[in-house]
């Protein structure tokens, strides 16, 4: 059965060179499919806004007026204690006496009326610019809560992964996405009118569970559209488009400062891509793999007539061919190998312990990839100066991380552009805590290059996982290794947490799991220009082989 698969894969590579490895048609369908790509952008960030920290403080009836108290006056340190969360979230009793004026007056908030050797806890607070769920869901002096929100949204990242994985390769990519996209809005719209936490934190896990998996199913969707060479390039315009998507994030948190409005701004359209069920066309690849090839032919047909192209009779005739090859072998490999199967991969992997070890090490880079990546972009708000900008600029730094990537990848290699990008970063985290605090540039440039270089890596990583294992277990070993990866994202956000105790140490860890992995990526083989291994054994030798020997591939 295997080799018959390699065959209907093989003629299917040499119809859409011979249609054309990106035309019009591709062309057509990549701008349909990166618009819910730039949407499930927007949905995987939104809780750094919407469950975002705000500037409070407590208040306090006996000084501040009742319409319109200001954030910050002189007669607060006679009210509460200096600094830190005791002010957020504790003030000074009153001492008694019948004889208070009416609040507001400045005269009234002197030492005298405090006794400042007794601490209570706040009942209401005065806040500064902007909103989110602190203010209306009542999470003050809750940090937990608030940051929890960004781990039960990437648990529901996790738990995702085999559920769209499974639609998709039973119902089809085209299924998996649009449902993806239609669960994401209905769910995230949902979530806008949550009256209290523990409603809005069940949407936040359901919402992702159901509606995460736009991007794996567009990226599916997109590569077998393309031609074999044009494959490294659609995923990169994907890759770019959802960093597009990031920094539209950033503007639209910006431009609607209120937590509902701008999640029902953000989830709404997605609620359209329904539509795509019509406008949009099913993988080829997909429909041969199901027996479907009538339909498969019938887009291939329209792909030509839209490229302007004629697909030789030939070629056609080859396809049948192998499909009804494959069609009437498939009974009898099933039932005597049936029992087999769902065994086979995790037994090979055991048996190898070069395999078994370069799991573990992809689980590593896995989880510093998302660790790092996610961690940035969450703490990118606490820079000093705007949030919202700052948020945008680390996501505009993505785009030529990708592009940078593109062009290493196929010159000076996987290994060493992914060692390079892991030190690099790691490099810039450790040193921006320790950068002095009067140059804000400098520290804002060692902090963009630490998003840059890790962006540079999770984008590279995703091709390296891939030739590191051989066919039969590549797409289940590349997703057990982004299953673990997943940690990186969950423990993420409460990397804000940390910095209330040590500011530097969210930089620090960040920066000494890049520095690790960066010096791992040493001890892997190089897969520049390799054949991707079929077998576990051709796995095994991948590093036996020079790169200056090898064949390039084109």
């Amino acid at each position: 059965m295997g080799d018959k698969a390699k065959s209907v894969a093989i003629n299917l590579d040499a119809i859409l060179m011979q249609l054309g490895q990106f035309g019009k048609f591709q062309l057509f369908n990549y701008m349909l499919i990166i618009v819910p790509v730039i949407f499930a952008a927007c949905n995987n960030g939104n809780y750094i806004f919407s469950a975002g920290d705000l500037e409070y403080r407590c208040r306090i009836p006996e000084c501040d007026p009742l319409e319109n108290p200001i954030l910050e006056t002189d007669w607060l340190v006679n009210a509460m204690p200096s600094s830190g969360d005791p002010r957020r979230c504790s003030r000074y009793a009153t001492k008694n006496t019948t004889e208070i004026p009416d609040p507001g007056g400045q005269d009234v908030c002197n030492p005298d009326l405090f006794n400042q050797s007794q601490i209570i806890k706040c009942e209401e607070w005065v806040y500064g610019q902007g909103d989110s769920i602190v203010k209306e869901l009542g999470l003050q002096c809750q940090s937990w809560k608030r940051t929890l929100v960004g781990t039960i949204h990437s648990c529901g990242l996790l738990t995702a992964l085999p559920i769209v994985g499974f639609v998709s390769d039973r119902y089809g990519r085209k299924i998996a996405l649009v449902s993806s996209a239609f669960f994401a809005g209905v769910l995230g719209l949902a979530r806008s009118f949550a009256n209290n936490y523990y409603t809005f934190i069940a949407f936040e896990f359901l919402e992702p569970t159901l509606g995460s998996g736009v991007y794996s199913s567009a990226f599916i969707l997109g590569m077998e559209l393309v031609g074999p060479k044009r494959r490294v390039l659609g995923a990169t315009i994907l890759c770019m488009f959802y960093s597009f998507g990031a920094m539209l994030l950033g503007v639209f948190a910006w431009l609607l400062p209120y937590w509902r409005t701008f999640l029902r701004v953000i989830y709404a359209p997605s609620l359209f891509f329904i539509s795509y069920f019509w406008f949009t066309h099913e993988s080829v690849r997909w429909l041969i793999s199901k027996g479907r090839y009538e339909s498969a032919v019938k887009i291939l047909k329209k792909a030509a007539k839209t490229n302007g192209v004629t697909l030789t009779e030939k070629s056609m005739e080859s396809l049948y061919s192998n499909v009804e090859s494959k069609n009437l072998q498939s009974e009898s490999v099933q039932a005597d190998d049936g029992a087999d199967i769902e065994l086979t991969p995790l037994r090979q992997v055991i048996r190898s312990p070069i395999i078994l070890t370069r799991v573990l090490k992809c689980s590593f880079w896995w989880i510093t990839c998302t660790f790092v990546y996610y961690g940035l972009s969450i703490n990118a708000v606490s820079l000093a100066g705007n949030s919202y900008l700052n948020y945008i600029l680390v996501s505009t730094v993505e785009l030529p991380a990708y592009l940078t990537s593109f062009v290493l990848l196929d010159r000076i290699g996987r290994k060493y552009t992914l060692c390079a990008a892991f030190l690099t970063s790691g490099a810039a985290c450790i040193a921006f805590p320790f950068l002095p605090a009067d140059m804000k540039w400098l520290s804002t440039l060692a902090y963009l290059m630490g998003k840059y270089c890790i962006t540079m890596a999770f984008g590279s990583l995703y091709v390296y996982t891939s030739e590191l294992f051989p066919t039969p277990l590549r797409h289940s070993l590349l997703s057990s290794c982004s299953m673990i990866g997943r940690i990186g994202s969950i423990v993420a956000p409460q990397t804000p947490l940390l910095a209330e105790y040590m500011p530097s140490l969210p930089a620090l860890m960040f920066g000494s799991c890049s520095f690790i992995s960066g010096l791992l990526m040493l001890t892997s083989p190089e897969t520049l220009n390799i054949k991707l291994p079929d077998t576990i054994e051709e796995a095994e030798n991948i590093s036996k082989k020079p790169v200056s020997q090898r064949t390039k591939i084109v």
